[in-house]
């Protein structure tokens, strides 16, 4: 039996439309079969792919630089020889491999065709594509299903070109796109097109039979099982022709409606609490949503107000000049470029559309057609479309962020806090890092203190930058707030605690603590408090309580760019390409010393990576002192933009603080919820500020969670039920 004959049989060719090809395949002239079966596919209309992908369009002008060099066997960053070994690791790195296996070049062969019109494409496409199919046979299922449990846990994990996660990316990132791009070249002959939808039913059958889900004992990312799925959806919603491909739909379906259900925190974020895998997982979610609707697939409406609210969760975490942070394992980013990140390989934008390229602001537009969402238009344009969005600063206290902002204009003012679990806590949190209360901050249309993204996932480069000295926080000893065990896996892992947060127009207000430092021999806990002085400054105060003596490291990290100078008083300026800057003032400086790092290898200091595989050096701090018992870091965070504010900052305890700033003086008390006395100040809340004028008159006062607020004697709040501030920054 030919392989055309075998694959006719997989049929439905009862099917509307199929009725030449049915009458081919009876007649035995399976040849011709196959090219009615490619007539078939170029004029049906039965299923919708997504926008404008109905005819090539040539003459569009396009940069084929990229095809062409792949076309000479120029893949995933490499000169490959003619022979290609599809398990090779050159780089050193699994991850390389992983991707060469993912195609996503043969997508860049199917753009530059769809544009040109040159078949040399669609040659290299055929040549590539067979190659990988003739040297890369589907694995033996039924061996899979009776060997121990880690024997094929490894091969789920660690088989380059049949690797689970691996084949479901291909599928919706390279096969079907391709086979849209190149459905209506001349080169595309009847026996080619066999020869990939053989291919691709076997990727179906492959996946249909394994299935990573969330909770299994594969131990692995829980976002595997949906990239799967998504390759999965689409072979069962895109091509019906196959007997199969109603359960691969049905199936596919099942998985993604459990799976929008298990995967989400409260606020929507993806439980790994990984912003980078947040948005791969919404983008998944939002991607069958639109493909489904586009094909009449029944959608359950838990499934849609789950995928709003995970794009809920990225406008909550926007910054206000269009990017998007890199919160533990990920890239940076933005809603600008051609793509949302540009990772040398390992790229976490895994769209593959054709007008828009870029994963985020895909999301974004997305979400507002689907959902009739004008902010979300108006973040995915910066602002040229849609509406500004209301949202304010807010607490996400499950997904374990606090984001604090002035506004959504490019230069409003934005910090986010980290403060929650530290990720899939039943995963073992492999893309979580040691983080616990770090800040990101940004101003005047710059990230100004930055998380340092994630570079790559073997060695010991991956080690340091899920360290916690790699972050905005501090470390005691040396030590990580959480243990790590290798590059993957915490031996501890420290538990944070959001103890209050509070938002108005005037300020911000979070508190947070963990015990990450409490399995030392002499336990210490870290306490953060933060107040947002809006639009002034952040004062941080990091509280470290201990019974023996300990040295304690702050960290700041800067962007690349920056240029940094030191004053006296160990003070930093950090100045900007675009002038804007930030002003680093530590306030409590006795015993205090400050080393400066940038791109240091012994020790690992002063890196950033935007992109995977991509790391450049970068400024970065370490505020250094040693106590006796436990100490108090007091730290004042000055945005500016063009000239260097003056600022002057006095401690008259751990607990109270005077900044001078413009023609201002605050006064900012920090109190335990109990009624105290402070000069001239009486409040029970968590945080007092009262802002006078440089005479010493008042003009304003506010407090965070308090009951009760005198001055000089005279009672300007007097309540029985204190107020509280939700997260969505409602009084209730």
């Amino acid at each position: 039996m030919s392989h055309i004959e075998t694959f006719m049989g997989w049929l439905d060719l009862e099917r509307q439309g199929l009725e030449t090809v049915k009458t081919w395949v009876n007649e035995k002239q399976f040849d011709k079969a196959a090219l009615a079966l490619l007539d078939y596919y170029r004029t049906r209309t039965n299923t919708q792919y997504y926008d404008g992908w109905e005819k090539p369009k040539p003459g569009i002008a396009f940069d084929a630089t990229k095809a062409d060099a792949i076309c000479n066997n120029h893949l995933v960053h490499e000169d490959l020889p003619e022979d290609i070994d599809w398990q090779a690791d050159p780089q050193g790195d699994p991850e390389w491999t992983y991707c060469l296996n993912r195609h996503e070049f043969l997508t860049e062969l199917g753009r530059a065709y769809w544009y040109t019109g040159d078949e040399k494409y669609t040659n290299a496409w055929k040549r590539l594509l067979g190659d990988w199919i003739k040297k890369n046979p589907m694995p033996d299922l039924e061996w899979m299903l009776n060997v121990d449990s880690e024997t094929s846990r490894m091969h789920f994990m660690k088989q380059g070109t049949w690797r689970p996660l691996t084949l479901g990316i291909r599928m919706y990132t390279a096969f079907v796109p391709c086979f849209y791009h190149f459905l209506h070249s001349s080169e595309f002959t009847p026996d080619f097109l066999v020869t990939v939808l053989t291919s691709m039913a076997q990727h179906a059958r492959h996946t249909r039979m394994y299935y990573t889900r969330h909770k299994s004992y594969f131990n692995v990312s829980p976002n595997w099982g949906l990239m799967e799925s998504n390759g999965l959806a689409h072979m069962g919603i895109l091509f019906p022709e196959f007997k199969e491909a109603r359960d691969w739909q049905c199936e596919a379906m099942s998985r993604f409606e459990e799976q929008i259900r298990m995967l989400l925190c409260q606020e929507g974020m993806q439980v790994e609490r990984a912003s980078g895998y947040h948005l791969v997982c919404t983008f998944c979610f939002m991607q069958i949503l639109d493909l489904a609707l586009r094909n009449n697939v029944r959608v359950s409406d838990t499934y849609k107000q789950n995928a709003e609210k995970m794009i809920d969760f990225v406008v909550g975490i926007m910054k206000p000049h269009g990017v998007y942070p890199m919160l533990k394992d990920a890239d940076e980013s933005d809603v600008f470029g051609e793509r949302a990140s540009y990772g040398l390989w390992e790229d976490i934008n895994n769209l593959n559309m054709l007008e828009d390229h870029n994963d985020l602001r895909w999301v974004l537009k997305a979400g507002a057609r689907l959902f009739n969402r004008p902010d979300m238009l108006w973040i995915a344009t910066h602002g040229k479309q849609g509406e500004k969005p209301r949202l304010g600063s807010v607490a996400m206290p499950d997904s374990g962020f606090c984001t604090m902002r002035t506004g959504w204009d490019h230069d409003d003012l934005y910090c986010v806090y980290t403060c929650g679990e530290l990720g899939a806590m039943d995963q073992s949190c492999v893309h979580g890092n040691a983080d616990a209360l770090s800040v990101d901050v940004s101003g005047y249309g710059e990230t100004l203190l930055i998380d340092p993204g994630r570079y790559v996932y073997e060695g010991p480069w991956r080690v340091w930058f899920k360290s916690t000295g790699a972050h905005n926080t501090v470390t005691v000893d040396g030590h990580d707030s959480s243990e790590l065990a290798d590059e993957w896996m915490f031996k501890t892992k420290a538990e944070s605690t959001l103890h209050a947060w509070s938002s108005t127009d005037r300020f911000d207000y979070v508190d947070g603590s963990h015990n990450g430092f409490e399995r030392l021999s002499d336990p210490v806990t870290h306490r953060r408090r933060v107040v947002f002085i809006k639009p002034g400054f952040w004062l941080v105060v990091d509280e470290l309580t201990a019974g023996a003596p300990h040295q304690y490291d702050q960290y700041w990290h800067f962007g690349p760019d920056a240029q940094v100078t030191q004053a006296r008083d160990l003070s930093v300026t950090a100045c900007y390409d675009n002038e804007a800057g930030i002003l680093v003032k530590p306030i409590l400086t006795e015993c205090l010393s400050l080393q400066q790092y940038r791109g240091s290898i012994n020790p690992i200091q002063g890196w950033v990576s935007y992109d995977y595989a991509v790391k450049v050096a970068a400024p970065a701090l370490q505020y250094s002192k040693t106590a006796k018992q436990g100490t108090t870091l007091a730290t004042l965070l000055v945005p500016f933009r063009g000239k260097v504010p003056d600022v002057t900052v006095k401690a008259h305890s751990e607990t109270q603080y005077e900044v001078t700033c413009g023609d201002a003086i605050f006064i900012i008390l920090l109190g335990d919820g109990t009624l105290q006395t402070v000069d001239d100040y009486e409040f029970d809340g968590d945080m007092l500020c009262a802002e006078c004028d440089l005479n010493g008159k008042l003009i304003d006062c506010c407090a965070a969670k308090a009951s009760l607020i005198k001055y000089k004697g005279q009672t300007l709040l007097d309540l029985t039920v204190r107020h509280k501030i939700d997260s969505s920054n409602k009084m209730q």
